[in-house]
């Protein structure tokens, strides 16, 4: 998910999740939690977005919570999905309940935050019927020492997410921020010194696998549900967006196997849930295909995150195809590039790997906070950003013109999470 964006981009609820761990890392393998609210560390996560959330009054258009009231007494489901069912994948369709299973979405960072004694954002919930899929990003901590306050919050939000007929999807760890992110991991890891280490330094990878370990396992204080057995997880991506910097695609697959061997380590911790990797679907300077990266001024930097978008794709255990547009911060305005972004992509996965759904997890443009004239229709409630919503149109005229209907017959179903969200203030690409 684009960061530097995104403080503008508040009205697309989603959820962030974080486990905040507040002692020194170390190597242990015992697993303790903590309750640190008025700490430094914890405040690190909740400081960076305060001054961006704002209220709506009587409840605007995102059907607001009344902070005066019970929040028990406000749940009510906002989907008709049923709610003990997991969602599978059945070749090109998600399947829930044995029907096919199409979506919309949204992605936001800082819900768990909000919900463990934070902000509003959480406030801000979907319409009744509108949205169905929520895409957490996952912040974690320390080496086995937990927040548990954070981990009451994180269960307060899938509770409510399931009260309300919603699914899902975890992003384990982020690219783009620090805390609980991939640099989070390399800096506990004696030895591992730099970004790229995340994906092939044996402690880095064991301290990210016990994390997950630890979110699998937990059993709901709520609810009673472990969460490897909560229907509400759609899905766990593997980390939002990893990338290594001026690495080849070896890294993350062929030689050093890290997309296979996470996978695989997930699904014999959680065997319920489906996995997808999360990230923006860059092709490999081998690949054919870097025409289609976002190779602005004859650069290819695109080439060399260490993706390779078909073959990562195609590995088994991954069960759907997922990729992220974000043209603007790519430096191509306008709607073309991403129209040609998705359109391409697509047709590579249905001639390459015609046997998984495809979903496009995060697509967007940037609101700048100086943006007058922006500014001006989003203190009316967000429902008339222009500039954006010609970017959410053109990627639902590429999902009716070039897949047909969501979930029909034989089509690749075009499922959508549409990314506009609040995180932290600072990315490259």
């Amino acid at each position: 998910m684009p960061i530097a964006r995104s403080r503008a981009l508040l009205l697309f609820a989603a959820a962030t999740t974080a486990a905040l761990a507040l002692a020194t890392p170390a190597a242990a393998a015992a697993t303790s939690f903590s309750s640190a609210s008025s700490s430094a560390a914890a405040r690190k996560l909740l400081d960076h977005d305060v001054a961006s959330f704002r209220a709506i009054e009587d409840g605007g258009a995102h059907n607001a919570l009344d902070p005066a009231r019970d929040v028990g007494d406000q749940t009510r489901a906002t989907t008709c999905l049923p709610r003990d069912d997991f969602v599978r994948a059945n070749g090109a369709l998600f399947e829930l309940g044995g029907k096919p299973f199409a979506f919309a979405g949204w992605n936001q960072w800082e819900v768990l935050e909000a919900a463990s004694d934070a902000p509003p954002p959480f406030r801000h919930l979907p319409l009744p019927g509108r949205e169905h899929v929520v895409r957490l990003m996952n912040e974690a901590s320390a080496p086995g020492v937990w927040n548990e306050d954070i981990l009451r919050g994180m269960d307060f939000v899938m509770d409510q997410a399931r009260a309300r007929g919603l699914k899902i999807i975890w992003a384990l760890a982020d690219n783009w921020y620090p805390v609980g992110g991939i640099d989070q991991y390399v800096e506990w890891s004696p030895t591992a010194s730099r970004h790229r280490d995340f994906f092939t330094d044996a402690l880095a990878i064991r301290f990210f696998r016990d994390s997950f370990e630890t979110i699998a396992n937990r059993v709901n204080t709520y609810n009673g549900i472990a969460y490897k057995d909560d229907a509400t997880i759609m899905a766990w991506n593997l980390a939002n967006e990893a990338r290594c910097q001026r690495c080849d695609s070896s890294v993350m697959q062929a030689r050093y196997r890290w997309i296979e061997d996470t996978c695989a380590a997930f699904k014999e911790i959680d065997p319920n849930h489906l996995v997808g990797i999360g990230y923006e679907g860059f092709y490999g300077p081998d690949s054919g295909h870097v025409d289609l990266n976002p190779n602005g001024g004859g650069s290819d930097w695109a080439s060399k995150e260490g993706q390779d978008f078909i073959p990562n794709s195609a590995v088994d255990c991954i069960d759907y195809v997922g990729i992220h547009v974000w043209p603007d911060n790519w430096n191509f305005l306008g709607t073309e590039f991403q129209k040609k972004f998705i359109r391409e992509h697509v047709d590579d996965v249905r001639r390459s790997i015609p046997g998984k759904p495809f979903v496009l997890e995060e697509f967007g443009n940037i609101v700048a906070k100086d943006d007058a004239e922006e500014n001006r229709e989003n203190a009316k409630g967000g429902r008339e950003t222009k500039t954006r919503d010609a970017y959410f149109n053109s990627a639902f005229e590429v999902a009716e013109v070039r897949l047909g209907p969501s979930g029909s017959g034989s089509r690749l179903p075009f499922t959508l999470l549409s990314s506009v969200s609040l995180s932290p203030p600072s990315r490259s690409n």
